[in-house]
């Protein structure tokens, strides 16, 4: 009778075995007991590892003993095929050591031909293990796909992870967390650092937690490996909400997010905020002032029409020239304050006569000389408050590089871009100052990147480039570093073509920041 379990059942069947009739009474066997057997004869060392690798079969059973080969060889060609394939052994006469021997090889039962009634359970067996097998290893192998999914997952993201225990021990770090705190691995994984010596405020999260409070993303302070106490914005959570075998072994993961950018960017924006408002004040007090300035001056000039003696006059002169030096800055602030919604037509060396106007008590009191060579009298077509920005933003840090004196050189030229033939400006303002190293000078236009500690905002000449952007130019740096025995020095040259702004501007109150982010190069002054 077959088994109801094997009836009809399909089996690749690789059969070592010289003689042709014991293989077609073994075939003739299985179909009376339920199978569809697939046999493949072999009889060599080749012929098996050739049809091994053709087509992998369910089962191997195989011969003790053929001329040119034998069981034992054969079972050890399957175990060198990488396959899982379950392995019978098979004799006329086969003794109980060498059947012994032969399963202590790997050999997963022996049947003798006399008593083949015992192939079928071990068939059924031998098959109902290599299925589970092969479903354990695939479980296992998509486990570890998994893991190595996760672990590229977490490496990748920008926030830090720390796995570990609430009694404070690490148990995992991604790429993130060990670059942003600067702990080696190595101190993290054997318990040398714990998470309370990264974050102490965690114990009362823990608590929290533990008490089943609804934990949302928190500031706090971490401290690095140099000791640096960084802000940061952590957020926490239990991976075993069950609990584990106490509340010291409660695995929790925490997430670092680094908020130092996000505090100097906020940081810079309040003081951004209280210079507009200074300026709109300054901007305020200058218009009140042009009232009293022009009673002042009409006085003055009522003063100049009476008689007086010559050093009464000369005091008179002294007064009227300094009282025209703060009108002009008057004038300037307010110029300052009211933004450019429409290009006008400019002469670059005005522009540079307006803004040293303002830095002249700055100039005279730090000895600073300053030489202007202004070759170039065709006016700009462009925003006259943006390109006077720029200048102000040029000069007021070459003023700050020279705090003992120095040269300071203003230079206007007309000048050729050799690749599209345009005509333009060259403005160069260049000083004696201290200097900068290539590597702040590479960062020079990034925003919020200063040199000048708490006073700088960092947003001058990134905001001058993106105005010299808007108007189709160039700027251009060159530095060099003060040294012991060599004097340092900035040069910043900046190319505007003649007609950068382009019509269209005319009739509408912006341009497009990306039409105008064409970055010329190769002029020729």
């Amino acid at each position: 009778m077959p088994t109801p379990e094997l009836e009809t059942r399909p089996i690749s069947l690789l059969l070592v075995e010289d003689n042709q009739d014991d293989a077609a009474l073994l075939e003739r066997f299985l179909r009376r007991n339920g199978f569809a057997p697939l046999v493949t004869r072999v009889e060599t060392a080749g012929e098996m590892t050739a049809a091994i690798a053709a087509h992998p079969p369910d089962i191997v059973i195989a011969d003790y003993n053929l001329p040119n080969f034998s069981g034992p060889e054969a079972l050890s060609l399957v175990r060198q095929s990488g396959f899982d394939l379950p392995f019978v052994m098979m004799s006329g006469a086969i003794s109980e050591e060498t059947a012994v021997e032969s399963m202590r090889h790997g050999a997963q039962d022996y049947v003798t031909k006399q008593n083949l009634a015992r192939l079928v359970p071990v068939l059924e067996r031998e098959l109902r293990e290599a299925a589970a097998r092969r479903s354990r290893v695939a479980a296992e192998r998509a486990l570890e796909v998994s893991e190595m999914r996760f672990h590229r997952l977490v490496d990748a993201m920008p926030l830090g992870l720390l796995i570990g225990q609430s009694s404070g021990r690490i148990t995992y770090a991604n790429d993130a967390a060990i670059r942003l705190l600067g702990y080696r691995e190595v101190e993290l994984m054997t318990g040398k650092i714990g998470l309370m010596d990264i974050l102490p405020d965690l114990q009362k999260s823990f608590a929290d937690l533990n008490g089943d409070k609804v934990q949302e993303p928190f500031e706090s302070v971490c401290v690095t490996a140099s000791g640096e106490q960084m802000e940061i914005l952590v957020g926490l959570t239990f991976l075993d909400r069950e609990g584990g075998d106490g509340a010291e072994n409660r695995e929790v993961a925490v997430f670092i997010a680094d908020l130092r950018d996000q505090k100097r960017s906020e940081e810079l924006l309040r003081r951004t905020e209280k210079l507009a408002v200074a300026g709109r004040l300054a901007a305020s007090i200058a218009h009140e002032i042009n009232n009293p300035l022009a009673a002042i001056t009409n006085c003055l000039y009522l003063v100049q029409q009476s008689k007086m003696d010559e050093m009464g006059r000369s005091y008179l002169e002294m007064a009227q020239k300094e009282l025209d030096r703060v009108a002009q800055i008057t004038v300037q602030t307010l110029r300052f304050h009211r933004q450019s919604s429409r290009p006008v037509h400019t002469e670059p060396g005005e522009l540079i006569e307006t803004v040293v106007a303002l830095f002249e008590s700055r100039i005279r009191r730090q000895d600073i000389v300053v030489t202007k060579r202004f070759r170039s009298r065709q006016p700009l077509f462009a925003y006259e408050g943006e390109v006077r920005q720029v200048i102000v933003n040029l000069l007021g840090n070459a003023i700050d590089a020279m705090p003992t004196g120095g040269q300071l050189l203003l230079r206007t030229a007309e000048a050729t871009d050799r690749v599209t033939g345009e005509k333009g400006v060259v403005i160069t303002v260049s000083d004696t100052g201290s200097g900068m190293d290539q590597e702040t000078t590479e960062r020079l236009f990034e925003p919020f990147f200063s040199t000048k500690g708490i006073t700088g905002t960092g947003l001058g000449l990134w905001v001058s480039k993106e105005i010299v952007d808007r108007h189709h130019g160039r700027i251009q740096v060159r530095s060099h570093k003060a040294l012991e025995g060599r004097p340092g020095g900035t040069t910043f040259r900046i190319f505007l073509p003649f007609g950068g702004v382009p019509a269209a501007a005319l009739n509408r109150e912006g341009t497009d920041s990306q039409e105008h982010a064409d970055v010329r190069t190769g002029i020729v002054s």
